[in-house]
Formats: C-alpha cells, sequence, structure tokens
C-alpha cells in the first residue's frame, strides 16, 4: 500500500551556469560575459577623473606662479624710480644701473625652451596615440622616423637650466656691476624663480620619460605629459615675458 502521512523532503541544489543568480551572490565574472568591457570603462573614467583633477591643480598652481611674478614685476618697475636715502651726502641717490646682459647666451636659452614645447606637443601627441592602441590590445606600430620626442624634451630642459647657470656666472664676473647693484638683484630673482619652477616640470617628465624602467603604466605615463605640458608651455610664455621685462625695461 502507498504510504500517504509522511512527507519527504527532496533538497534542491541551485542550478549553475544557467545566467540567472538563483541563489548565488551576484559576483564580477559571473554570468554576463562582459566583464572585460566593464573594466575597461571603469579604467577609462578613472583615467578621465585623474586627468581633470591633475589639469586642475596644475591650473591653480600657475594662477599662484603668476600672482608671484607680476607683484615681482610690480616691485622691479617701482624700485627703478625710488631712490636711497644716503645720511652721509645727507641726499637721495639712485643706485640703480641697467645691466649689460649677455644677449647671446639668453637667445640660445630660449631657443632651447621653445624647442622643448614643440618636442613635447610632439610626445604628448604619440604618448596619446599609444593609449588609444593599448586600450584595443594593439602593440603601436613604429615607424623609423619616430624619434624619441619625450627624452629630447627632457634634454633640452636641462640644456636651458645649464645655460642660465653659464648666464649667472657671466653676470657675477662682470667688474663694472657691483653686488649692490638692484638691477642684478632682481635679474636673479626673475631668472632663479623661474629656472626653480621649470626644475619641477622638468622632474615630471623625467618621470615619465623613465617609466619603462621604473614599470610605471603607461596610462599614469600619459597623465602625466598631459598634465605636465600645459606647466611646460606655460613655462615658455612666462620666460617670454621675463625676457622682455629684462630688455624693455632695465631702466
Amino acid at each position: 500500500m502507498p504510504i500517504t502521512g509522511e512527507h519527504v523532503e527532496i533538497e534542491r541544489k541551485p542550478k549553475l551556469g544557467g545566467g540567472g543568480p538563483g541563489k548565488i551572490p551576484f559576483r564580477r565574472g559571473y554570468g554576463g560575459g562582459d566583464d572585460g568591457d566593464h573594466g575597461r570603462r571603469d579604467d577609462f573614467y578613472s583615467s578621465r577623473q585623474r586627468l581633470r583633477r591633475g589639469r586642475i591643480g596644475v591650473v591653480v598652481f600657475m594662477g599662484c606662479v603668476t600672482v608671484l611674478f607680476i607683484g615681482t614685476t610690480t616691485a622691479y618697475l617701482v624700485r627703478q624710480s625710488t631712490p636711497r636715502w644716503d645720511p652721509d651726502r645727507q641726499q637721495n641717490v639712485y643706485e640703480w644701473r641697467p645691466l649689460q646682459l649677455p644677449y647671446q647666451q639668453l637667445w640660445i636659452n630660449t631657443l632651447a625652451l621653445a624647442l622643448s614645447s614643440v618636442t613635447l606637443e610632439l610626445a604628448r601627441r604619440r604618448m596619446l596615440k599609444e593609449a588609444d592602441f593599448s586600450t584595443m590590445g594593439i602593440v603601436p606600430p613604429r615607424r623609423k622616423t619616430d624619434l624619441p620626442w619625450l627624452p629630447i624634451t627632457v634634454l633640452l630642459g636641462f640644456g636651458f637650466l645649464a645655460g642660465q647657470i653659464v648666464v649667472w656666472n657671466t653676470l657675477r664676473t662682470q667688474s663694472a656691476l657691483v653686488s649692490a647693484n638692484p638691477s642684478r638683484t632682481f635679474f636673479f630673482m626673475f631668472t632663479g624663480g623661474h629656472a626653480i619652477h621649470l626644475a619641477g616640470g622638468l622632474i615630471m617628465l623625467l618621470y615619465a620619460a623613465c617609466g619603462r624602467w621604473l614599470r610605471v603604466r603607461l596610462e599614469s605615463q600619459r597623465i602625466s605629459v598631459e598634465v605636465t605640458s600645459w606647466y611646460w608651455h606655460f613655462m615658455g610664455a612666462l620666460w617670454a615675458g621675463i625676457f622682455a621685462l629684462l630688455h624693455f625695461a632695465r631702466g
């Protein structure tokens, strides 16, 4: 006879691999089949956010540098027409004397900095193309005419700083100038301040140029170059303004 008074429970196990979640919590990599695309989208948006934050930071810093040099320029122009009271002579004494600038070396330095802006832009475009190919999993093609633009930019940057050292040594050896001349003090303030700020950008470019040896991701290198390029072009324009000021407003 069939037994009808007992209840038999049958254990039901969740099915795996059916595409539905069942009783298994959803995890990335199960069922959807498009985790790779989703991961690439996450990396893309993360890179855009990093680039945006970097650019905002650079713009804010460039604003601070601009205010600094505007203040120095104002003091430079005011000091030219401001005499100093000499207690021994009991009269105002004008100490300002125009500098004899080493124009040949300054023009060489200016040319090196202008060329570095061009090579940096070529490096930025090349790195952007490499990043586009890498997102598709393709090794970017290289031509024989392609040059290492980023290392060339770094070399030109170091060349500019070395040229500035030559200029400073030239001014120190000019026997006609004395240390009390305020025009020379302002010259070192302008050129020294610019060199220090330029060196900061040069460190970032050197970091990106040595990315392969430092095992830095290509995307991080690209962001460094993208952000630093804005700052580098700004420093080139700032140097052009300083050079023009020292030439046309020597007093």
